[in-house]
C-alpha cells in the first residue's frame, strides 16, 4: 500500500509510517503514570518483607505478559484500527463486534475526560493560570493541545508520543539513580518486616499493580499504521511489558534502598519521602511536575488512540461515514474532534467520574473476550502463516482466558453497581448501533486484515 498517495488518504486509509520506536514507546506511555509512585506503599501494607514486594511487582509483569499473548497473537496476524472489535466481530458474531465497540468507546473516550482533568489538577497546582482557571479549564486547553499536536499528521504525534514516554522513563531513571546515591537504610530496620494485611490487602496490592501495568493493549489500535505488524507489534507489547517491568522493580528496589518496608507501608506517597532528603520542600513540586508530564503522556496517546477507533468504528458502519475521513497526513481529523467533543462534554459536565468507574470491568472484559477470540480464531489452512503464534498454545491462551475471567469477577464483586450499570450501559448503545446501522455494518473493512504481507 502507498502510504504517501494523496487518493489512498482522501478515500480513508491511514497511512502506514509508524516504526517499531513508536510500538516500544506507545506501550511504555500508556502504562507509565504517577501510579508507580504511590502504590508501592499500598502494596508494602501487604507484602511483609522487600523480597515478597519486589515478587509481587515482578507477578504482576508476569499476569500482563500473560495476558497480551492474545493481542500479540491477534495484533500480528489481524492488525487494524479497531484492534478487538474486529477479532470480536470475526469470532462472535457482528453484535459481539458492536458491543465491543461501544464498550472501548465509552472506556476511552471518560478516559480521555479523566486524564486530561487530572492534568489541569496538576497545573493548577503548578500555578499555572495563576489562579484563574480551574482544573477543568485547563483539561480542556489541554485536550486541545493534543488534538493540535495530533491534527499536524501521524509522524508528528507519533514523534511526540516518543518524546514524551522517552522523557517518562528518562525521570525515572534519574529518579533511581538518586535514590540508590543516598545512604542506605539501617541494616537492622532492612531486616524487619511489616505485619502482613491478611486476604484483603494482598488482594488490593495484586488489583494496584494489575492496574499500574494496564495500558498495553492499545498498541493494537495502530495495526495499520505501524510498519511490519506482524513482527512489530509482538516485540513492541512483550517489549514494552518488560521495559516498563524493569522500571517498575528497579523503582521499587531504589524505594527500599532508602526506606525500611514498615516506612514504605505507612506512606502515601513513598517517592516523595524517600526523597525529601534531597528536594526538601521542593519534592511535591517536583512530583507534581512528573505527574503533568506523565498523566500529560498518556493524555496525549488516549486522543490519538481513540480517534483511531472512532475511525474503525464508521467503516464499520457503527458511526456515520464522514467519520471515515483522513488527511493527507494520516489522520483521521473528523474522528478526531467528534471523540475529542465528547471527552470534552463528559469533562466539562462531569459526568466522566460515573462512566470512569464503569470502566474497570469493562476493559478487564475486553481482556477476557480477546482471549476468547484468539481460541476461536484457530490458524486455518486457507490463511497465510501467522507472523507471531503465543507459545504452548492453546494452554497459554486458554490460561489467559481464565485468568482474566477471574479478574473480572473480582472487579465486579468489588464494586456490582459501577460494573453492571457499566455493562448495561454498553448493551444499550450496542442495541443502537445495531439497529441505526444494520445496513452497513460490517460492510467495510481494514485492507489486508490478515497479516503476511503488507497492504
Amino acid at each position: 500500500m502507498s502510504v504517501g498517495g494523496k487518493d489512498m488518504s482522501r478515500k480513508g486509509h491511514l497511512l502506514r509510517v509508524l516504526g517499531p520506536t513508536f510500538g516500544f514507546a506507545a506501550v511504555v506511555g500508556s502504562v507509565v503514570g504517577q501510579g508507580i509512585l504511590r502504590s508501592p506503599g499500598i502494596v508494602a501494607q501487604a507484602s511483609g518483607s522487600g523480597a515478597v514486594l519486589i515478587g509481587l511487582w515482578a507477578l504482576g509483569a508476569a499476569l500482563a505478559l500473560i495476558s497480551a499473548l492474545p493481542f500479540a497473537e491477534l495484533g500480528a496476524a489481524m492488525p487494524n484500527a479497531g484492534g478487538p472489535v474486529l477479532w470480536v466481530q470475526r469470532a462472535f458474531g457482528r453484535a459481539a463486534g458492536v458491543a465491543t465497540a461501544m464498550a472501548m468507546f465509552v472506556m476511552y473516550v471518560s478516559t480521555s475526560a479523566l486524564l486530561c482533568f487530572v492534568v489541569g489538577e496538576f497545573l493548577v497546582r503548578l500555578g499555572v493560570g495563576g489562579g484563574r482557571f480551574g482544573p477543568g479549564a485547563l483539561g480542556i486547553a489541554v485536550l486541545a493541545l493534543f488534538c493540535l499536536i495530533n491534527s499536524a499528521g501521524t509522524r508528528a504525534s507519533g514523534a511526540a508520543q516518543i518524546a514524551l514516554s522517552s522523557a517518562k522513563g528518562f525521570v525515572l531513571i534519574g529518579l533511581i539513580i538518586v535514590l540508590f546515591a543516598q545512604p542506605g537504610a539501617a541494616p537492622a530496620s532492612v531486616s524487619g518486616s511489616v505485619a502482613v494485611g491478611g486476604a484483603l490487602a494482598w488482594a488490593t496490592a495484586i488489583l494496584v499493580i494489575i492496574n499500574t501495568y494496564n495500558g498495553w493493549a492499545d498498541l493494537v489500535i495502530y495495526g495499520e499504521e505501524i510498519t511490519d505488524p506482524g513482527r512489530s507489534i509482538p516485540r513492541a507489547m512483550f517489549g514494552g511489558i518488560f521495559g516498563v517491568a524493569a522500571l517498575y522493580l528497579l523503582v521499587n528496589a531504589a524505594l527500599l534502598h532508602v526506606l525500611t518496608p514498615s516506612a514504605m507501608a505507612g506512606s502515601d506517597f513513598a517517592a516523595a519521602d524517600a526523597t525529601a532528603g534531597v528536594f526538601g520542600t521542593r519534592a511535591g513540586l517536583a512530583f507534581t511536575a512528573f505527574g503533568a508530564l506523565s498523566v500529560g503522556a498518556i493524555a496525549n496517546l488516549g486522543v490519538m488512540t481513540t480517534s483511531r477507533l472512532v475511525f474503525a468504528m464508521a467503516r464499520s458502519g457503527m458511526l456515520p461515514a464522514v467519520l471515515t475521513g483522513v488527511s493527507r497526513k494520516g489522520t483521521p481529523i473528523a474522528a478526531m474532534l467528534v471523540s475529542s467533543a465528547f471527552a470534552a462534554t463528559f469533562l466539562i459536565s462531569g459526568t466522566y467520574l460515573a462512566l470512569s468507574a464503569t470502566t474497570v470491568a469493562l476493559s478487564q472484559a475486553m481482556l477476557a473476550v480477546t482471549a476468547a477470540a484468539a481460541l476461536v480464531l484457530r490458524p486455518r489452512a486457507d490463511e497465510p502463516p501467522r507472523p507471531y503464534r503465543a507459545p504452548f498454545r492453546p494452554w497459554s491462551l486458554w490460561i489467559a482466558l481464565l485468568l482474566n475471567i477471574a479478574l473480572l469477577g473480582v472487579f465486579i464483586v468489588q464494586d456490582p453497581f459501577n460494573a453492571l450499570l457499566g455493562f448495561a450501559f454498553v448493551a444499550l448503545l450496542a442495541v443502537a448501533a445495531l439497529v441505526l446501522g444494520k445496513d452497513t455494518l460490517g460492510a467495510a473493512e481494514p485492507p489486508s486484515p490478515i497479516a503476511g504481507a503488507e497492504a
